[in-house]
């Protein structure tokens, strides 16, 4: 995978990690096709110059993975001019406004009992496997959605973009043929310095000794995402079972998922 096909996608201002899944290579030679599906943070603060990038683009469709604790938290989405709005509810690692509060105000030792010795890891990396199973509804909606006439050009976006938003972009990767090791790299992406997710002043207040508790909650990491892959492939029996059983896909629907989406 070259640098161009991994960082494809256009820079916004004020919208986190916003990328462009185009120009990644199927198993079968083939290519996701550029401008199709961008995964993002949310879109509460874009500028004015943002708005017109994202008009240029012919969004049609934002898919927002928030859910409602995070969206008064964050604000509701400055949709583009004529994009519908569909969300679907997802469970987010940092759990919203409660986890802020604690990380701000509880005491060190509290949260160091809570977070330390590796148990902030082994939390996230539980929600994302349990996110898979639990959440198989709103993901078979996600990719139905996409298979509509008005499905794409689409964002999906989470909070920061890179748990939520991370998932639901490895799950249509690995349906358009995309081998699992490019999948991993294209979410790693979340943590070069110009994705990275930096948490806002207000919401945390930086004590010594906290940065290193939190520091799971702002990386991906390899793990997380391959333990979610992991279960697309066991809970239901097979990837394949999964597509048929999970997310409601038979041969017909994949295929014209997979004609939208993937060119020579």
């Amino acid at each position: 995978m070259t640098q161009h096909q991994a960082h494809a996608g256009v820079a916004l201002e004020g919208v986190r990690n916003f990328r462009d899944i185009g120009g990644l290579p199927t198993v079968d030679g083939r290519h996701v096709r550029a401008g199709r599906y961008f995964r993002s943070g949310h879109l509460a603060t874009p500028t004015d110059a943002d708005r017109a990038s994202l008009a240029r683009l012919g969004i049609r469709l934002v898919v927002d993975l928030r859910s409602p604790a995070d969206i008064e938290l964050d604000g509701a989405d400055v949709l583009p001019e004529g994009a519908r709005w569909l969300n679907l509810s997802m469970s987010d690692p940092a759990r919203g406004a409660e986890f802020w509060r604690d990380m701000r105000s509880a005491d060190l030792d509290v949260l160091r009992e809570r977070l330390g010795d590796g148990r902030a890891e082994k939390s996230i990396a539980a929600d994302y496997r349990d996110q898979v199973v639990s959440r198989v509804d709103k993901h078979a909606a996600l990719v139905h959605a996409l298979i509509e006439a008005d499905g794409l050009p689409v964002v999906v976006h989470c909070s920061a973009g890179k748990d939520r938003a991370g998932i639901a972009a490895a799950l249509v990767q690995r349906l358009l043929g995309v081998g699992v090791d490019d999948v991993v790299a294209n979410y790693l992406i979340s943590n070069d310095p110009a994705h990275r997710y930096t948490p806002n002043s207000d919401r945390l207040a930086m004590r010594p000794g906290l940065l290193e508790l939190f520091r799971p909650f702002l990386e991906v990491r390899e793990e997380y995402l391959r333990g979610a892959l992991e279960v697309m492939d066991t809970h239901w029996g097979g990837f394949d079972a999964y597509l048929e059983r999970g997310l409601g896909l038979d041969a017909d629907r994949l295929e014209r998922l997979r004609a939208a989406l993937l060119t020579d």
